[in-house]
């Protein structure tokens, strides 16, 4: 993640430089989803909540916004978020990701704060089958239950809108809810990117993947 990270900060201020947007600032936000708690990682972990007003759209309450004015400070932002994000030790990882992170990258009018463009940067929490699971405590086999459950909803809603139906179960989880823009807006583009290990001590892991990858992508059409 932290490579795309680079880019997304590396393109966005060669963006704005090179086409004269002066007055457009970019602030990041960042928030973790962990155990059905929304906290932010860039204000002390303080608890969020997802609320969705009467034009339905979604808000994550409270959730603080810090400005970047170059490459640098985006990165800064972006490691000080993940710093503060969840890990325990596994079975698979010493220091496995026990939440889903997301990153809001916002291009805001500096005159007006009027949302110019969002885009949302998540880093998922790996699923985990039973098998990884069986010698772990009570706290982390709820943690990989809660962590399945929400994968599971992200699949169905983009098989959803791959598939063009009328209905995306996007309040399956809170991860699909805050997510909402990316599946129902028309000028939205959603894309998923796998994360393969060569190692031959990962073949499982990297099988898993692969399989959760090829169901999401199943009937799917050009978007």
């Amino acid at each position: 993640m932290s490579g795309i990270q680079t880019l997304v900060a590396s393109e966005i201020f060669m963006r704005l430089n090179n086409n004269s947007f002066d007055n457009v600032g970019v602030s990041l936000a960042i928030f973790e989803i962990y155990g059905g708690r929304i906290q932010d990682l860039l204000n002390e972990r303080n608890r969020l909540k997802v609320l969705e007003d009467g034009k339905g759209e979604v808000v994550v309450a409270g959730l603080k916004e810090f400005e970047a004015s170059s490459p640098s400070d985006f990165l800064s932002l972006i490691e000080e978020g993940h710093n503060n994000r969840t890990t325990h030790a596994t079975e698979a990882n010493d220091v496995s990701s026990r939440s889903h992170a997301i990153c809001q990258v916002l291009l805001r009018d500096k005159t007006t704060g009027k949302m110019k463009g969002k885009l949302s940067l998540v880093d998922l929490a790996g699923s985990e089958r039973g098998t990884d699971t069986k010698s772990h405590n009570r706290q982390r086999r709820t943690e990989s239950s809660d962590i399945n459950t929400s994968l599971l909803a992200l699949k169905e809603c983009i098989r959803a809108i791959d598939s063009d139906s009328k209905h995306v179960p996007y309040r399956q989880s809170k991860l699909t809810l805050i997510l909402k823009d990316c599946f129902v807006s028309k000028s939205a583009r959603t894309a998923m990117i796998s994360t393969l290990s060569p190692g031959s001590n990962s073949t499982d892991h990297t099988i898993n993947t692969l399989r959760y990858a090829d169901r999401i992508k199943e009937q799917e059409s050009p978007r």
